[in-house]
């Protein structure tokens, strides 16, 4: 039923954009002289505030007439918002846009078409692959990289060297073999995990499925084949299942969202975690600062021994409403933020991964953080398809995910059954 109803609202969403033109549009120049308001929304939690000051007193210097209104938005509703500012006729003008969100509004011709202005971006021929696909949306730019998440496996040292391990794992073999080790070492621990992986991660068990050949589904013309049915695909949720069957005493049918408070009680060894989690776990107030020192980040390791596992690359891009009339205004406010200087506050001072593959290695002298970039050096992407965000509200990976290791399905049954869902999905017509 919630896909059925994001199938509808999809469809109002197009017809209400129908004949909106995706070229700049808007006013015809970007001049020193202009006035009014220019507004922004931005994503809780994306820019540190020192940033946002900062390119709003750029922008002031190239338009002292212009106020930005920046207003930050929650995730929890802001599909729903979005859906609401763009079928009216004054959305804002800026928009942060989750990187699986922005086939949706591009196919619906939410978002203006910035092709013809990307030479004008700093370092935009070295943009991040994952995030330079999700901005493309039917052979058009759709929207600017923002910034990126990788994933990596956050470990206790010291849980490591209680159990006789010496460095992380350079295989899955080996991280199954020191899983067994931990899980050997505190066996009396009836809560301990050696591996914590709640049932419903998908996010996670994505870099399993890749490493092995596998993926979510292929498209040949305009049709799309869901695969998570492959050969390759069930060999690394098999390896997955394995490993959480053994190391994992989390949820089977729970999320990641409370999985750094529950490492923080002293019963996980290695996480599944973003960068920013780092942060959480050793916050004082949500967390334990004492764990500082004892952390180590290392990238999920692949089953080819010495190589790591390709990681899903989450994160924002930046789009300027196609129904905006300050789209030259919108655009400089998005190439100030999109920037070398903004992005490597971006890095240094948001701890996030920056928009090219340039600054990488922003943070290389720092082992927890510097991990994560690194493991976006090695990073895919979703189907991008504008469909995508309805394989996400139907739960098909997660329902996938918690029937293997319930053992309510078999990994043949569970991936068949995933991948007609996906097709389904993906194919229906808006």
């Amino acid at each position: 039923m919630r896909t059925q109803h994001l199938a509808r609202a999809a469809a109002v969403l197009a017809l209400a954009l129908a004949g909106v033109a995706c070229g700049t549009g808007g006013s015809s120049s970007s001049s020193s002289t202009q006035s009014g308001t220019l507004t922004v929304w931005l994503m809780n939690g994306s820019a540190p505030p020192s940033v946002v000051d900062g390119v709003n007193a750029d922008f002031k210097t190239q338009h002292p007439n212009v106020k930005v209104n920046v207003q930050i938005q929650q995730w929890s509703d802001v599909t729903t918002k979005l859906d609401t500012a763009f079928a009216g006729s004054t959305p804002p003008d800026v928009v942060e846009l989750g990187n699986t969100l922005v086939a949706k509004y591009g196919a619906a011709g939410a978002l203006a078409d910035v092709s013809g202005r990307k030479s004008g971006y700093q370092n935009s021929g070295t943009w991040l692959q994952s995030l330079t696909d999700s901005c493309v949306v039917s052979g058009k730019l759709s929207c600017v990289p923002y910034y990126a998440g990788s994933r990596a496996i956050v470990y206790r040292k010291d849980m490591f060297a209680s159990a006789g391990i010496a460095a992380p794992p350079a295989s899955m073999a080996e991280l199954m073999a020191d899983g067994q080790k931990l899980m050997a070492a505190n066996s009396t621990d009836a809560d301990y995990s050696a591996l914590y992986f709640p049932g419903k991660y998908w996010y996670a068990a994505l870099p399993f499925i890749w490493d092995f050949g596998g993926d979510i589904a292929t498209r040949s013309g305009s049709q799309w084949k869901g695969t998570l049915d492959s050969s390759g695909s069930q060999q690394g949720l098999t390896t997955l299942a394995t490993m959480v069957a053994k190391l994992s005493r989390a949820d089977k049918t729970g999320d990641e969202a409370k999985q750094d408070q529950a490492f923080v009680q002293g019963h996980i060894a290695m996480l599944i975690a973003n960068g920013w989690e780092i942060g959480v776990i050793t916050d004082p107030k949500t967390g334990d600062p004492t764990l500082k020192d004892k952390l180590g980040v290392f990238p999920i390791p692949s089953h080819n021994a010495g190589q790591v596992a390709p990681v899903f690359l989450g994160g924002s891009d930046l789009g300027i409403a196609a129904k905006s009339k300050n789209q030259d205004l919108a655009n400089d406010w998005v190439k100030l933020l999109a920037n070398t200087k903004f992005q490597t506050q971006m890095a240094t001072v948001g701890q996030v991964i920056p928009n090219t593959t340039t600054l990488l290695d922003l943070n290389k002298d720092q082992p927890l953080i510097g991990t994560f970039a690194q493991a976006a050096k090695n990073s895919r992407f979703v189907p991008n398809s504008p469909n995508w965000a309805n394989v996400e509200s139907a739960n098909v990976l997660p329902d996938m995910l918690v029937s293997i290791f319930s053992a309510k399905a078999s990994v043949p049954q569970a991936t068949a059954s995933a991948s007609t869902q996906v097709a389904q999905i993906l194919n229906a017509k808006s």
